[in-house]
């Protein structure tokens, strides 16, 4: 036997331990470099920028008959639902220059109503409204009144009503004034009356007087309602994710 003791194994060097402190704090500036690299790209990519709004479908148009002068209402001529033709008067009124008749613009049916005899009235205020059936199908859509200053006619709009497969497009035709939209809005008891500020009603027409779904030609019908979508143009992604930098981050 070799009397010689067995050499002593060399010893493996151990590995330096990560403590958790150490760990935690690359996790730490990890997450701050993804963040920040993050709202980079967010503020640098630009998005669409898009209103929705609620949108109802009336098979006509309304049509006011205004007074041409100011002046106390004699008489109203016409009832509701009644046809009237082109040129008919619909009301009298009674001037500082004298006698005054108020004529129907156009054939169509009167649809509303808004004075009685022996109140008074101002140029340009509306005595009755006419449906005018002549005319492909309205649409009145409101959108929230914030964006009244976007919104203008001869602007693009997508619009789907329910039933309708996929959305389809149409053009403003006019912006309504503050007065006439908050009416509507309160008038369809929408939500969007109730913001700050208010809401912003716009007329069009629909391309046709039906649609295709499920390969068949199906007609609109009076009343539908459903919702729209306006691209007013681009805006960053962060802005998207955080409105309140609009003012900031142009």
């Amino acid at each position: 036997m070799d009397p010689r003791p067995d050499p002593s194994p060399t010893p493996v060097p151990s590995s330096p331990k990560v403590t958790p402190r150490l760990s935690r704090r690359a996790w730490a500036w990890s997450a701050v470099g993804a963040v920040v690299t993050l709202a980079v790209f967010a503020a640098m990519v630009r998005v669409d920028r898009t209103a929705r709004g609620t949108a109802l479908l009336e098979l006509g148009e309304w049509v006011d008959v205004p007074a041409p002068v100011a002046g106390r209402v004699v008489s109203v001529d016409v009832g509701l639902s009644q046809k009237v033709t082109a040129g008919q008067v619909v009301a009298r009124l009674a001037a500082a220059s004298g006698a005054a008749e108020v004529f129907a613009p156009l054939e169509a049916m009167v649809g509303r109503v808004s004075v009685k005899p022996g109140a008074e009235v101002v140029e340009g205020q509306p005595l009755m409204a006419l449906m005018n059936r002549n005319v492909l199908p309205s649409l009145y859509v409101l959108f929230p009144g914030e964006l009244r200053a976007e919104l203008a006619p001869g602007m693009t709009f997508e619009y789907q009503l329910a039933g309708m497969p996929v959305p389809f497009e149409a053009v403003i035709e006019k912006v309504e004034d503050p007065e006439t939209s908050l009416q509507y809005a309160r008038a369809q008891k929408d939500a969007t009356q109730s913001s700050e500020q208010g809401a912003v009603l716009v007329r069009a027409h629909v391309p046709s007087r039906n649609y295709e779904r499920d390969g068949m030609r199906r007609v609109y019908q009076d009343g539908m309602t459903g919702r729209a979508r306006v691209r007013l143009g681009t805006q960053r992604l962060l802005v998207a994710w955080f409105p309140g930098l609009r003012g900031a981050l142009p």
